[in-house]
């Protein structure tokens, strides 16, 4: 399968998610084609604008996913994850992710193969990225109506971030300050987030998934799969360099 097929088989699940809480405006889809290209996926806008020529009834979420991981054979285990994170990003560019969309989440993981675990580290990743909040967090979940959805918010933390901020909380402001100057207490906090650390983890501990993050995503190999896999891995790549060199720099004036 090209490179071209798989594509738009991304982009139905971008607009599958930007749709799941009503039609999307004309402003959705700008904010949707600006995340993409912040975050080097500039490549997908072209095909967001075909898929929203398609007829609605053709789509399935569940189908996209099967013919997406069956295209990308071996190489699934160590994609899907990237398609995901692309799919999270988008959804969370908006700063609020409500139950539909977390539920849509949650059901794409698993039909693309991942484990939750792997899931809710990228989205709990991205979620503190760019400072998102949720609708309901995984306490509010049945487990026994949806096990997936409540592993997906169910992480520390989760319950501080459901609800949508006033835009004086300090939690706004912060968001809106300028991000070039000193290196504060609550850059770290996410740093540590993005590189997937805990209260306990050690500088060195950040290193490691610096490396495994550089050697993981092999960026001959995601060429070999095409653009959008490059892209993706670059992107994930500069975040865990930018949250490393926070690392560093905060340690570095302690």
């Amino acid at each position: 399968m090209s490179s071209s097929k798989q594509n738009q088989h991304i982009a139905r699940l971008i607009v599958g998610a930007m749709t799941i809480d009503g039609e999307m405006s004309e402003a959705e889809l700008a904010k949707c084609g600006a995340t993409l290209e912040s975050i080097g996926m500039g490549q997908l806008v072209a095909y967001l604008g075909s898929v929203l020529e398609e007829d609605e009834s053709d789509y399935n979420m569940f189908q996209e996913c099967k013919e997406l991981v069956k295209s990308l054979g071996s190489e699934s285990k160590e994609v899907s994850p990237l398609v995901f994170r692309i799919i999270v990003d988008v959804i969370a560019s908006d700063r609020f992710v409500s139950l539909r969309e977390a539920s849509y989440l949650a059901a794409m993981a698993k039909r693309l193969d991942m484990s939750m675990t792997d899931a809710q580290s990228i989205f709990k990743t991205e979620m503190a990225r760019q400072r998102s909040r949720l609708e309901v967090s995984g306490s509010a979940i049945d487990e026994m109506l949806n096990k997936n959805l409540k592993d997906l918010l169910s992480f520390a933390g989760a319950d501080d971030m459901v609800g949508e901020l006033d835009e004086d909380s300090l939690e706004e402001m912060i968001h809106q300050a300028d991000q070039g100057a000193e290196v504060c207490k609550d850059e770290v906090s996410r740093a540590m987030t993005i590189l997937g650390l805990n209260s306990n983890s050690t500088l060195e501990d950040a290193e490691a998934v610096w490396r495994e993050t550089i050697d993981k995503l092999n960026l001959p190999k995601m060429a070999e799969l095409g653009e959008t896999f490059v892209s993706a891995a670059i992107d994930r790549i500069s975040a865990i360099n930018k949250a490393y060199k926070t690392m560093l720099a905060y340690a570095s004036k302690s």
